[in-house]
């Protein structure tokens, strides 16, 4: 197995294998001068010499060529130095060829033979003409390299939320993977402003502790659920991962109280050992039984309905019957600028049927009807100056007279009984 020794080219870069080449006595991160695809570039070493495996080894190994020089560092000074010069005349040349891109960073490789702009656009961006005229004017070798959000923030570096520098610009070799939904499993408000970084998006420390709340949740009942507690059986309205409790509606007296899950769990051991000795005794839970129908109180209409509807026998019947329509033909006879007298008050439920004659009663006499006058029993009063009156016409003799309730009431009880 090769022997390596583990070399970033920038503080929150990415780590490379190189081969040693005999260098002795390497500290971490000490600067050495190593040879790359681009070039000579300085770098850190992050790892000391150690034997890998040849499956971790990509592409071709190279190698250390020495140590970093004081004349090395002064080189890099002056090259950064002309860091604000070179984006200005790089912005010059932007605007005359009216091209959609922001100029972020310029960096010069470490024998100045290849400068390096980076850029941001919404779009892609055709740059071959300003490559030209920027490689005629700083007489070096030009790469542009469209960058995104993240690699900006990464490249200027600054503050998180969180008040220290950028994960990306100071440890993070790569970009964290991160969702929505570790915002969702960790209960964090899903507020762009509250969950997003500088580079507006994603915060990458949400992938930090992900795995732990989900470890810390899978332990803990979930909202909403039912759970035995020592002080009774209640609902689950609120998941605390922080302090690994759970906050729960009682449900005879609605307290919420905060138990944590060892004590939820000794109460519902409990609960089902009782159960279970309960069971071996013979002694079954009460079923849950229906509950009874609603009574349905009678509508009192009035004293005669609520009589009616209480009474069965159908001699009481035909009497109530033969009294009610009695009532109304005495109604009916009196003068019409009389005013009816009121209707009686609904009586109450208490109130006691009277007691009626066993016997049944006689069928009442009929009003016999006024017989129609002539026309020679009118005439005289017309001669007296009376006003003539109307000739009644006579009833035929095959009509028959209205039939009472009474009457009705017993041919209909016949047909019954037939």
């Amino acid at each position: 197995m090769p022997i390596v020794v583990g070399i970033r080219f920038k503080d929150s870069g990415k780590t490379y294998f190189f081969d040693p080449h005999g260098l002795e006595q390497l500290a971490i991160g000490d600067s050495v001068i190593v040879e790359t695809v681009r070039g000579l570039e300085l770098a850190k070493i992050t790892h000391l010499p150690h034997e890998v495996a040849d499956t971790e080894i990509v592409g071709e190994l190279k190698p250390v060529i020495r140590r970093a020089e004081d004349s090395d560092f002064e080189r890099m000074r002056l090259l950064s130095e002309r860091h604000e010069e070179v984006l200005a005349r790089c912005d010059e040349k932007i605007r005359e060829h009216s091209l959609p891109m922001r100029l972020i960073k310029a960096e010069y490789s470490f024998d100045g033979s290849r400068l390096t702009f980076y850029f941001t656009s919404e779009k892609r961006v055709d740059f071959r003409m300003l490559v030209r005229d920027l490689a005629r004017t700083f007489k070096t070798r030009i790469e542009l390299r469209q960058i995104g959000p993240r690699d900006e923030a990464k490249l200027l570096g600054g503050i998180g939320p969180c008040g220290r520098m950028l994960c990306c610009a100071t440890f993070l070799p790569d970009y964290a993977r991160v969702s929505i939904k570790m915002a969702k499993d960790q209960d964090l408000p899903l507020n762009p402003t509250k969950i997003s970084g500088v580079c507006g998006r994603l915060l990458c420390c949400l992938s930090y502790e992900h795995e732990q709340y989900l470890a810390i949740k899978a332990e803990l009942p979930r909202k909403g659920s039912w759970v035995q507690t020592p002080d009774g059986p209640g609902e689950v309205i609120t998941v605390n991962v922080v302090r690994e409790t759970v906050i729960v509606e009682l449900a005879g007296s609605g307290i919420h109280e905060e138990f944590r899950p060892d004590q939820i769990s000794e109460a519902a051991q409990r609960v089902a050992q009782v159960a279970r000795s309960r069971a071996e005794e013979g002694i079954t839970p009460r079923p849950n039984l229906p509950p009874p129908p609603p009574r349905r109180e009678p509508k009192h209409t009035g004293e005669r309905r609520l009589l009616r509807d209480e009474v069965i026998d159908p001699d009481i019947l035909d009497a109530l019957a033969m009294l009610e329509e009695g009532e109304e033909r005495t109604q009916s006879a009196r003068p019409a600028e009389r005013t009816p007298p009121p209707r009686p008050a609904p009586a109450e439920a208490t109130t006691e049927a009277p007691v009626l004659p066993p016997t049944r009663p006689t069928e009442p006499r009929r009003p016999q009807q006024p017989q129609a006058r002539t026309d020679a029993e009118v005439a005289p009063r017309a001669e007296a100056g009376t006003a003539p009156a109307q000739s009644i016409p006579a009833r035929p003799a095959d009509a028959r007279a209205p039939e009472s309730r009474a009457q009705r009431h017993r041919r209909k009880r016949g047909k019954r009984d037939k």
